[in-house]
């Protein structure tokens, strides 16, 4: 019996619907990845905000400086030093799609703890939990810049910079993790905080609430 063979027309046929299905899979496939690489770091992010909030219980409901600041022992100290004694779990720190970096999240320190050039550095500027209005709205810590973004080499610190809308982080599928106030962690557009609530006026705080 006589077997034909695929032609060449066939063949390129063939070839063709091959790569196109790849070409509309392969970004589903990214995307897919990238979402449970989300999910591994919202969980880091409220673990680190349970540490935060027992930190402020034992203070009297005080937050820990976010920006650098003098121990007793004359060390220089972050927001993770203060929370490292609650959550004893470094690995948390480290963003799950930033792998390269020790600490993947900043502090909104803008707002929480800013400790304004040419002052020493010393425990103080904080904010107390009921300074607060609205804890569900009010960003705390959050996923910092990308490490894609030009300005990242000059500001790679342990904080984050609401008042630069550039620097906010879109690894997450175009956006990033955040901790608020009251405790629980959740996700958002970088153009979503861009234009957030409270930018510019009322008491500075970065909220997702509009007045």
């Amino acid at each position: 019996m006589h077997r034909r063979g695929f032609t060449l027309i066939e063949l390129l046929v063939v070839i063709a619907i091959i790569a196109i299905l790849a070409a509309i899979l392969f970004p589903v496939f990214a995307r897919a990845r990238e979402k449970a690489r989300q999910s591994s770091c919202l969980s880091n992010v409220k673990q680190l905000m349970t540490g935060i909030m027992m930190y402020a219980q034992d203070y009297d409901e005080m937050l820990c400086p976010g920006s650098r600041w003098y121990n007793g022992a004359g060390q220089t100290v972050w927001w993770v030093d203060g929370i490292q004694p609650y959550v004893k779990n470094a690995s948390i720190l480290r963003c799950p799609s930033e792998q390269k970096e020790d600490y993947g999240y900043g502090w909104n320190y803008q707002e929480f703890g800013h400790q304004e050039a040419g002052y020493p550095y010393a425990a103080g500027w904080c904010t107390t939990l009921a300074e607060i209005d609205y804890p569900a709205a009010t960003i705390l810590i959050g996923d910092r810049m990308d490490s894609t973004n030009p300005s990242y080499q000059s500001k790679r610190w342990r904080l984050i910079y609401r008042w630069w809308p550039p620097n906010l982080a879109e690894r997450h599928n175009n956006g990033g993790n955040y901790g608020l106030a009251d405790g629980h962690a959740k996700w958002y557009s970088k153009q979503s905080l861009s234009g957030a609530a409270g930018e510019g006026d009322g008491p500075w705080r970065w909220s997702t609430k509009h007045y």
